[in-house]
């Protein structure tokens, strides 16, 4: 369930307020999750990202988390927004389409293990020009995660609350 997350987390000790950075290393393989942005930032100069994420504890629960993933062509990305609430979330996703020059919002709620359909919120270019979704336009699948937990980075992220730790990384294949 995407609250077992904020729950589990919630027998941490930790600030009001934290926030988690994540990245896929370039083996593909290999989630890091950082407390310090500083940090993170400097490990994200050094290689191309593909998968990154953000996690948002507020009052010891989760309040966010973002999942940005990016093809390895560039032609699109990928951004969705988890926002929990008891037993669901709502999901904002933005699809960024460089091939078609487009911006696409859709939005879903999940409730327990199953998701409404994408409601298709905006279609603008990149330039930010109202446009509309042709039929031609292919959006990238991207599976909806139900359950947080299904991230690797948000295992991590609940290991890391319990310890006096900055990073940590680990393969997980």
């Amino acid at each position: 369930m995407l609250v077992g997350l904020a729950t589990h987390a919630q027998a941490a000790n930790a600030l009001p307020s934290d926030i988690y950075s994540a990245l896929l290393k370039d083996d593909g393989h290999t989630w890091c999750v950082y407390k310090n942005l500083a940090d993170y930032q400097a490990d994200a100069n050094k290689q191309k990202l593909l998968e990154t994420a953000s996690l948002t504890y507020s009052s010891n629960r989760l309040a966010e988390l973002s999942y940005k993933i990016e093809a390895e062509s560039g032609d699109w990305i990928v951004i969705d927004k988890y926002t929990p609430f008891e037993n669901g979330a709502d999901l904002r996703r933005i699809n960024l389409l460089a091939q078609a020059n487009l911006n696409v919002i859709q939005e879903t709620v999940i409730h327990g293990a199953k998701s409404d359909a994408f409601k298709l919120i905006s279609v603008s270019t990149q330039d930010e020009m109202d446009a509309e979704l042709r039929p031609d336009v292919v959006l990238p699948e991207v599976p909806v995660k139900t359950n947080v937990l299904e991230f690797p980075f948000a295992q991590l992220v609940v290991e890391m609350r319990t310890q006096p730790i900055e990073k940590l990384c680990k393969r997980v294949d």
